[in-house]
């Protein structure tokens, strides 16, 4: 194995790495750091924008799924179907639950990278992936017209 590839998969483990310790900083910080990443190695790594862009994705729809779940239970709440107390219960676990699988999902994802993989995940809306897609096929589409 080559230095530049040894780089290149250090490289790809740092955005998952960099969001794992990041849940201990701020949530926010989780798919900002990921997408900072990305936009640092768009261009000169592909590689590593992918697992970068991945990692965002995955951390954005962590934090969905709680505020959905969240939402859930105040909608039950407020037609009297869940009880306060068991609302706070559900909640904890969720939020458990949910954060045991992101924290498994950028460990799983870090590993793989240091092998030179992507990891898909399944647990990710693929947001910020649907977003520039769109993004690079309206611009081609815009040099194609001039």
């Amino acid at each position: 194995m080559s230095n530049n590839e040894t780089k290149q998969r250090s490289y790809m483990a740092l955005a998952p790495l960099s969001a794992l310790a990041a849940i201990f900083i701020n949530p926010m910080a989780c798919i900002l750091i990921p997408l900072i990443f990305f936009f640092i190695f768009r261009s000169s790594r592909p590689n590593v924008a992918k697992v970068a862009l991945q990692t965002a994705d995955l951390a954005f729809s962590i934090q969905l799924w709680i505020v959905l779940i969240s939402l859930a239970l105040l909608l039950g709440i407020s037609l009297d179907i869940i009880i306060t107390d068991d609302a706070e219960n559900i909640m904890a676990t969720s939020t458990s639950i949910i954060l045991a699988i992101f924290v498994s999902s950028l460990i799983i994802a870090a590993y793989k990278a240091i092998k030179g993989q992507a990891c898909k995940h399944f647990f990710s809306f693929k947001v910020a992936e649907r977003v520039l897609k769109l993004t690079e096929k309206a611009a081609v589409e815009k040099r194609s017209e001039n």
